[in-house]
């Protein structure tokens, strides 16, 4: 078992969506889920920082869902952010959360590659899409150091290397995972 994303599980829905990751990957802590700590990690990490409540179980299920429209069995054949919202909101309507909860984790998991800010849609909206960038530019800085070339924007980069000044043991630890992994 992964102490990373095991370590994070504090209910059953939670487990649920991890085993669910899991299942969909065929692995345990493998690049995917790894990717999926940091992610989270890191938008638990930047409502600290902003001072806002979260709703924490939503945010550590559309970590583990948002890429996972990327796997055949739950894939369909369309926009793999859209199929890795429409299994998570599956699965929330299934437990029974309100509509005002689906609605959030599908548009979390359907707008983290989104260009613009998502707040209207919810703080964890939002809070995903600026961890996926975070994690994306650290994955780039990791690399052959090409992202400034790529036209990443400066303000983004000193915010990931205050952020990574920062990092508390289990954020390090998350983030000192394999570079090979997926967005």
């Amino acid at each position: 078992m992964s102490a990373r994303a095991d370590a994070l599980v504090e209910t059953e829905l939670e487990r649920q969506f991890l085993d669910q990751l899991r299942a969909a990957s065929g692995e345990v802590d493998g690049p995917m889920e790894r990717h999926c700590v940091r992610l989270f990690l890191f938008a638990e990490m930047l409502a600290a920082e902003r001072g806002v409540e979260i709703d924490r179980e939503l945010v550590l299920c559309a970590a583990f869902m948002h890429d996972a429209g990327l796997y055949d069995s739950i894939s369909h054949g369309g926009v793999y952010t859209d199929e890795g919202g429409e299994h998570a909101a599956r699965l929330f309507e299934r437990a029974g959360a309100p509509p005002e909860r689906v609605r959030m984790i599908a548009d979390a998991c359907a707008q983290h590659h989104a260009l613009r800010d998502q707040s209207r849609r919810g703080t964890e909206v939002e809070l995903m899409r600026l961890a996926d960038r975070i994690e994306a530019l650290m994955r780039a800085n990791r690399g052959s150091g090409a992202s400034s070339k790529r036209g990443i924007a400066r303000p983004l980069s000193q915010s990931v290397l205050k952020i990574r000044g920062r990092l508390s043991g289990r954020w390090r630890s998350a983030c000192a995972s394999s570079p090979a992994t997926p967005e």
